[in-house]
């Protein structure tokens, strides 16, 4: 039975992990991760308070069909409602974390509820399907009402019920077809336990691909916000649009100052990326409330900054600045960097033209020659005027 304990919550922690790990702006927080985590985990018993009673007025099967998954959606995101309203997610790849962190935790209360009511040998079986199944789902549906509600693009879709609503829907779906396949499991034998693997999956592959694209639009954001301003911060603005290959581009910052001191470099740039995001949050925001909220905590990150670089020191910071150069990006920089690492040939570009060019007009007559022998035609063509032309050709 142990083993089927730990196999039912170390999976899904793990899986908690690896969607924290995608963020790697960090811009949740750990004390708002473990209270989505302690929420999923309360709203095993609240589900369970409003769906035990129905089953005095219906069957088990309508209520994991049709109750259960409208219920447990919503309880289980209640607590991201409270998250945004204290602006603590600074774009929607914080919603999909925290989100995450209270279906994960609802899936481990429920594994365990489930685990209490079986015999070890079915225990063991269990464990291991729904932690790599329904925590999977769980965690995934809960993540994208996350999106929704921390400002996953929806258009002119502002206001946060609105989202949260749109959000519920979807996951709502996705459990509802999770729940009808589950109960007809037995029917389609192996087939079933497929079918639920792969709409578990494709719920969490459809939350992985969004955190990946934020994070890229994120880094376009930063890009702009701090390549308006003059001086360091654009040269910073360069290293944090690479922030997921900092640890090869801080190299060399390691290898003359040291482990610690690359460790403070990191931090630092991490903060200036997070501080960006919360500035950038600030000025599109028009709830008052999440501004009251955004405006002390840009603050605390504008003097934390301050103090992670004067750690760093200013001869350090200096030698950051200069790892990449700074450069203007268009198409021309990426066709040059796309021919690259192409073979290179004793023939130039240049002179290809010339052969290309001479190889088309070779036998033809130059464009002068061409012009004359029209004018000559015309004035073959009009002997009357012939006397005129020849004049104004002279």
């Amino acid at each position: 039975m142990i083993y089927s304990i730990l196999t039912a919550s170390l999976i899904p922690l793990g899986f908690l992990y690896l969607v924290k790990w995608l963020n790697f702006f960090e811009t949740h927080q750990a004390r708002w991760l473990m209270l989505a985590l302690a929420w999923g985990v309360l709203s095993v018993e609240l589900s369970y308070l409003v769906d035990h009673p129905l089953r005095l007025l219906t069957s088990m099967a309508f209520i994991g069909t049709h109750t259960a998954p409208t219920v447990e959606e919503i309880f289980k995101s209640l607590v991201l409602l409270f998250l945004v309203r204290r602006a603590s997610t600074t774009f929607f790849v914080d919603g999909a974390v925290y989100g995450f962190a209270a279906g994960i935790g609802f899936a481990i209360a429920e594994n365990m509820l489930y685990l209490s009511r079986v015999d070890m040998n079915t225990g063991v079986v269990m464990s291991t399907s729904r932690a790599f199944v329904a925590s999977i789902l769980h965690g995934s549906t809960t993540a994208i009402v996350g999106m929704m509600l921390a400002g996953f693009p929806l258009g002119r879709v502002h206001h946060v019920l609105l989202r949260w609503v749109i959000g519920l829907a979807i996951a709502i779906s996705i459990h509802t077809l999770y729940n009808e396949t589950a109960f007809h499991q037995f029917a389609f034998g192996q087939t079933g336990l497929l079918v639920l693997s792969a709409i578990a999956f494709s719920a969490f592959a459809l939350v992985a691909l969004a955190i990946l694209g934020g994070l890229r639009r994120e880094r376009l954001r930063i890009r702009r916000s701090l390549g308006m301003t003059a001086g360091a911060p654009r040269a910073e603005a360069r290293l944090i649009q690479r922030f997921d290959d900092l640890d090869e581009l801080l190299a060399p910052v390691e290898a003359r100052f040291g482990s610690a001191k690359r460790e403070q470099v990191a931090q630092a740039l991490l903060t200036t990326a997070q501080l960006s995001m919360k500035q950038d949050q600030l000025k599109k925001t028009r709830d008052t409330e999440v501004r009251a909220e955004l405006t002390p905590q840009i603050a605390d990150l504008k003097r934390e900054l301050k103090i992670q670089r004067a750690e760093v020191g200013l001869y350090v910071m200096s030698m950051v600045r200069s790892i990449l150069p700074r450069t203007k990006w268009s198409i021309w920089a990426r066709l040059e960097q796309a021919l690259a690492g192409r073979p290179s040939t004793s023939e130039g570009l240049w002179q290809a033209v010339d052969r290309h060019v001479a190889q088309g007009l070779a036998g033809r007559p130059s464009t002068s020659e061409s012009l004359w022998q029209a004018v000559d035609r015309h004035v073959a063509s009009s002997p009357s005027r012939r006397t005129d032309d020849e004049m104004l050709l002279r």
